[in-house]
Formats: structure tokens, sequence, C-alpha cells
């Protein structure tokens, strides 16, 4: 019989397209139930991801490991999982921004605006519209992809580095 094997990339491209897209359903339901500018609710698709990378890596430790899995083949499972499923939600990020909402960038500038104004009252008309300046290269649809994608990738990071601790399970030496 012959010894299944898989890469922890196509394991985690896999995985990272499931979580992917259930954040995306998710972000959709948000958007229907129009609880997509609420951040509290929108963290809630953290949630989704760490549940992804740490179900893909018990996965590939069950299927592919023999029930044994390194610290170093835990993180790169989670870390492919959550790199994927950050590519995913950053293409929808895209598209979300560019078609489904196109004024979603002008509502983050004007909650933008508001806030600044609440923070810094006395700020000098100039100055506010300097930041604001600013803050409209980084709303594009383009800008929030690639922003959101490196957020992921960031929090995919950290997530596989403190997760890998708990997933990895080695052979025990007997004494």
């Amino acid at each position: 019989m012959e010894e299944k094997t898989r890469s922890t990339t196509v394991h985690g491209m896999y995985y990272g397209l499931i979580t992917g897209l259930a954040i995306v359903i998710f972000s959709l339901i948000l958007f229907i139930s129009d609880l997509y500018q609420n951040q509290w609710i929108n963290s809630i698709g953290y949630l989704f991801l760490i549940a992804g990378m740490v179900y893909g890596a018990l996965e590939y430790r069950k299927k592919y490991n023999h029930g044994l899995m390194t610290y170093g083949k835990a993180f790169s499972s989670c870390f492919m999982t959550g790199l994927f499923a950050g590519l995913v939600v950053a293409i929808y990020m895209y598209v979300f921004a560019q078609y489904i909402h196109p004024g979603f960038a002008q509502e983050i500038l004007e909650k933008s605006r508001e806030k600044l104004m609440t923070q810094h009252p006395d700020m000098p008309d100039d100055q506010v519209e300097i930041a604001m300046q600013w803050t409209a290269k980084f709303t594009t649809p383009l800008m929030m992809m690639i922003w959101g994608f490196v957020a992921y990738v960031f929090f995919t990071v950290i997530i596989g580095l403190i997760a890998s601790i708990f997933l990895k399970k080695e052979e025990s030496v007997g004494v």
C-alpha cells in the first residue's frame, strides 16, 4: 500500500480556500444585514481564520503525518492556510469595494473625517484636508486589497506561531 503524502502548500491551499470562502460568506451576510461597518462584529471573521488554520493543521497531522507533527510543519500548515485564505479575502475586498459597494471608500473617508474632528477639534482645516488626502490614497479598492492581504499575512504569522505550540505532536522518547 502506498503512503499518502501531500505538501503543506497544497494542503494549505485547499483549507485556505475553504476558510477564505467562509470569511467571504460571513462578510456578505454582514453586508446584507447592514452590520459591515461594525468593527466588533467584523472581528469575528478572525475566528474563522483561526478555526480554519487549526482545523487544517490537525487534518494534516492526522492524514499525512501519522498523528505526529513538528512545530515547523504545524506552522507551515497554519501559515499556508492563512496565506491562501488572506488571498481569497483580499480579492473579495477589492471586488466588494469596486463593484458590490462602490461607495464603501467614501464611507470610510467620512468616518475618518468625523473621528479626526472628534479627536482633534482644534486641528486647522488645512491639516485636516492634508490628512484626508492621505487617507483617500489608502482607501482605493486596490490599496484596501493590498493592505488587507498584508494584515492577513501578519495575523496569520502571529496566529500560526502561537497555534503551532499546541498543534505540534512529536514522538515521545521512551525511557
